[in-house]
């Protein structure tokens, strides 16, 4: 979670430099470049969640009762993916916080 919050961090840099600067046709070659940057981090984004995803899918555990299976792995998917998007963020909200500069 870690590792794609700093992307994610690094993807929102790129995507506010693109679209600050994609009017500016002096600096052509670096919107594009902004552009790939932008476009790679998002998809680093999206597997690392996927991944993280899947790490805790498969770590969480619940114990089932009389209820319905398809309930307790709804009950499951919600959970591996409230902590991951929620984990992600809140890393990133502590890596804005305490790296301000460093990109």
């Amino acid at each position: 979670m870690a590792i794609s919050a700093n992307y994610f961090l690094k993807y929102l840099w790129w995507s506010a430099f693109y679209s600050g600067s994609s009017g500016l046709g002096s600096h052509s070659q670096q919107v594009q470049n902004a552009s790939t940057r932008s476009t790679t981090y998002l998809w680093t984004v999206i597997v690392l969640q996927l991944v993280t995803f899947a790490f805790l899918w498969s770590a969480v555990k619940l114990r089932s009762n009389n209820s319905s299976d398809f309930f307790w792995q709804g009950v499951r998917f919600a959970a591996s993916l409230t902590l991951t998007i929620g984990g992600t963020a809140l890393i990133a909200l502590v890596l804005a916080w305490i790296q301000p500069g460093i990109r």
